[in-house]
């Protein structure tokens, strides 16, 4: 937990403390004490008075409204990239949202702080106005209208912070991994992919076996964060878990095996037995030995190779070839595997994977 902040996710219970101990401060009567604990009573209400006030600034009692506090919007750009067009600044994002959460703490305890001088200071003529007030009504009505009043007001300010958050959360998405069970359709098209004779070593298609049966899978997916907020892992029920499932386009699962004890050769390599199936390839990445990733879409597009027979002849070290080594100077150069398409796929967590039967199983050596 970062300093000196309450986790979003005790929101209602800091919110229940903050309104009922706003309440119960407004029941204090200076003749509730005798003469001699009057200063000890002042300096317990001036006490609570901070606290109360830190606690209705924590975000677990405002929120990411007050989590948004950022000293650069105010004051401009600051330090060693003052001045530093975005793209090349060299500021960590990471320490710069750290930095800003403990000038957001620092805020928030220094007006706690100024809260507890200010009830201090206010003692007397406060208490000389609750007491004109309760002199008015009758007995007890006054402290009960007065801690009414002031625990209903911390109550409603939660409620509008509530509703500015609802109305600047409709569009924040946020993207993390979900940990799901394998469906049993792709877990049998992996099997049989290993079944395949492997085109070097056997030994190396059991071990991937063997790390496939003890692992653990992830995908990733968007959510709105009003609806799961919060840092810490959240763990979700079927129904929610199927939502975050919905509409999304699983092309790749991340795999986390048991142990890393028994590893492959090549530590990193393609397996290199595929599958194929209406025009997509289902692969095993292998990374430190480890199957880290199984994909399921367009197969790597054929590479074509040069050879030093087909580079332009009569020349020699020290030769710069501006458009490149290719015939052709379009052909030359990174291009893009990611095409915009208006098809509209199917996208649920199992539906875009072919069922075992229909697999066609290649080789690197084929």
């Amino acid at each position: 937990m970062r300093l000196p902040d309450i986790p979003e996710r005790h929101r209602r219970l800091t919110r229940i403390i903050a309104a009922a101990g706003t309440g119960a401060l407004a029941l204090v009567r200076r003749r509730d004490f005798a003469q001699e604990h009057e200063p000890a009573a002042r300096l317990a209400n001036a006490i609570a008075s901070t606290g109360l006030t830190w606690l209705s600034g924590t975000l677990a009692f405002a929120g990411r409204i007050g989590d948004e506090f950022d000293p650069g919007e105010l004051f401009g750009a600051f330090g060693a990239d003052a001045g530093i067009p975005a793209r090349y600044s060299t500021v960590n994002e990471s320490a710069e949202e750290d930095e800003a959460a403990k000038v957001q703490a620092f805020l928030n305890a220094t007006t706690a702080a100024a809260s507890g001088v200010i009830s201090w200071t206010l003692w007397n003529p406060t208490q000389n106005i609750a007491d004109a007030i309760d002199a008015r009504l009758p007995a007890g009505l006054g402290r009960g209208l007065g801690a009414a009043a002031s625990g209903s007001l911390v109550a409603v300010c939660a409620a509008v912070i509530d509703r500015f958050e609802v109305q600047s959360d409709v569009d924040e998405i946020d993207f993390a991994p979900v940990e799901v069970g394998l469906p049993d359709q792709i877990r049998e098209c992996v099997h049989r992919l290993l079944d395949q004779p492997h085109p070097l070593s056997q030994r190396s298609a059991e071990t991937v076996r063997r790390q496939f049966d003890s692992a653990r899978f992830f995908v990733d997916v968007s959510y709105p964060r009003r609806h799961h907020p919060g840092e810490s892992p959240i763990v979700l029920d079927d129904r929610q878990l199927a939502e975050l499932l919905t509409d999304v386009d699983f092309s790749f699962i991340d795999v986390y095996p048991a142990t890393a004890e028994d590893t492959t050769i090549p530590a990193t390599q393609t397996y290199p037995v595929s599958a194929v199936h209406n025009g997509l390839e289902l692969r095993l990445e292998i990374s430190a030995g480890c199957l880290r990733r199984i994909t399921f879409d367009e197969p790597f597009p054929a590479e074509s190779l040069l050879f030093s027979e087909d580079l332009p002849s009569g020349t020699g070290p020290g030769t710069l070839h501006p458009n490149g080594l290719e015939e052709h100077s379009e052909e030359a150069g990174y291009q893009s595997r990611i095409e915009i398409t208006d098809d509209e796929d199917e996208t649920a967590l199992g539906t875009v994977w072919p069922n075992p039967a229909d697999l066609t199983f290649r080789t690197d050596r084929e």
